[in-house]
């Protein structure tokens, strides 16, 4: 075992006495923005979701973490077990330690296998000589109450062809019980693109077998693909994937990366899409990943990161940075794929009433509210919050638009850089469903046809909502979660 301490490159291992709790402090003393019912970390950086695996009986899940700051520096895995998402034992985390994961643990997936998980993921190194990125496919092996095991390198250097950029391993079985990992990666031309690797057990070396290739997908200035989910539903073949690049439009795909999905059928590594979307329309959406192991093939769970890369939020002064959405389930409709909270969010809602929004309405504690509404596909203009700096997030609708505003609202440059609205077509909205989780909002549209997540930050704020109709409203309060 080796404790990595090199500026940001700085191991959980090496944390001095009380330093973690000293940081600790600074994070309680957010007393506007911090979430209830979200995942967030206790200290530094949160960013991907990484090795959702269903084991039978319970659901791991583990998240990047880097402690100490909110920077992107050396990233960790922390890792929980729930059997309800709403309360959550810690386990095991995936902690930086040997040579072959030297500068973090980068994202990756799960695999159960038999009586143990096995958790592939990225080592990042970089050689000593020139700095140069070094990338290893590494393999960790939990046992099912959340132990580590082992790890041990699979794959060092990145396949002929290819940059250093090859990372994200997720894997998934064959009809023939051969284990396969899709990796986001980019070609030596700088394109982005998706490889598999196979092995045939656990103890085998992987082999490269080929690109994915989705002729349909416009790669056009995309320089790396991120986060790579292969899955079915149903009779469909699933891809989920973060592509960088991606030219940005006035409707969607409007902020620096984008989380994708393409439909259809899989035929050898052909991915013939019958549809190609974005996964989710508001300013903070990234890297989804879907649990492995569910036996339902109907749907499936998925959490994507609150957050995306190279932005800075007001809540970084409090050394925290960013949060896991709510577990959705995903599932086909329509021939698209449709989102929103698995059904326990709902059922442990507290506190149900209904109330109709007219001109000026107080609710009670709105900041981690829900709230649920029929728009009967007319406009409508909702302003959010008050201060005395004139602070406010609105939510407006009008001929097929959704458009949510947080221009007047704090932001860091780097988020008024991207842009201070985001927008959502919709041919025909009816209902608006509306998570408010401090500095966290979650919106999904006609039952999940459409969603929108995003950061706000409006401090000293009441709990306000200013609408320019009447609107019959119910009013909820999700349960918080837990921690053990």
């Amino acid at each position: 075992m080796i404790i990595f301490n090199n500026g940001k490159y700085k191991s959980i291992l090496a944390a001095e006495q009380g330093e973690l709790d000293t940081i600790r402090k600074t994070v309680e003393s957010d007393k506007y923005f911090y979430p209830t019912y979200h995942l967030a970390p206790p200290t530094g950086l949160l960013n991907d979701p990484n090795g959702l695996i269903f084991d039978g009986e319970k659901y791991h899940l583990f998240y990047q973490w880097f402690p100490f700051d909110a920077i992107h520096g050396m990233k960790h895995w922390k890792h929980f077990i729930t059997h309800d998402f709403q309360t959550y034992q810690t386990a095991d985390n995936l902690i930086p330690c040997e040579l072959f994961e030297s500068h973090g643990c980068y994202s990756g997936g799960a695999l159960k296998v038999g009586d143990k998980l096995a958790m592939f993921y990225t080592g990042n190194t970089r050689r000593t000589t020139d700095n140069q990125r070094v990338p290893y496919q590494n393999l960790a092996i939990f046992d099912l109450y959340g132990r580590l095991l082992s790890k041990r390198p699979l794959i060092e250097w990145a396949p002929k062809g290819y940059t250093e950029h090859v990372r994200d391993p997720k894997p998934y079985l064959t009809k023939e019980g051969k284990i396969r990992f899709v990796c986001g990666a980019q070609r030596e031309n700088l394109t982005g693109t998706a490889i598999i690797f196979e092995m045939d057990h656990l103890d085998d070396t992987p082999r490269l077998i080929g690109e994915l290739s989705i002729p349909a997908f416009n790669n056009h200035n995309v320089f790396m693909w991120e986060c790579p989910d292969l899955l079915k539903l149903a009779d469909k073949d699933i891809f989920i994937w973060s592509p960088q690049g991606k030219d940005r439009e006035d409707y969607q795909f409007q902020n620096n990366y984008h989380a994708t999905y393409a439909m259809g059928q899989l035929t050898g590594n052909v991915l013939e899409a019958e549809h190609i979307a974005e996964l989710d329309q508001g300013f903070d959406f990234y890297a989804p990943q879907t649990f492995a192991g569910l036996e339902n093939k109907a749907n499936t769970i998925m959490f994507g990161w609150i957050g995306l890369p190279d932005l800075t939020y007001p809540t970084d002064k409090f050394k925290w940075h960013s949060a896991l959405t709510l577990p959705r389930e995903v599932r086909i409709e329509n021939n698209r794929l449709y989102q929103r909270p698995i059904a326990k969010i709902y059922e442990n809602m507290t506190a149900l009433s209904t109330q109709s929004l007219q001109e000026k309405t107080r609710i009670e504690h709105l900041d981690r509210t829900y709230l649920k509404f029929d728009a009967e596909n007319q406009p409508f203009n909702l302003s959010f919050f008050t201060n005395e700096k004139g602070e406010t997030l609105t939510l407006s609708y009008e001929n097929g638009l959704v458009c949510l505003d947080r221009s007047q609202s704090a932001q860091t440059e780097l988020m008024r850089t991207f842009g201070e609205q985001r927008y959502c077509e919709i041919h025909e909205l009816r209902t608006v469903e509306i998570f408010f989780d401090r500095s966290i909002v979650e919106i999904f549209l006609n039952d999940g046809e459409k969603a929108m997540t995003s950061r706000f930050f409006i401090e000293k704020r009441e709990d306000m909502v200013i609408a320019d109709r009447a609107l019959t409203t119910e009013i909820g309060y999700p349960k918080p979660i837990q921690y053990i």
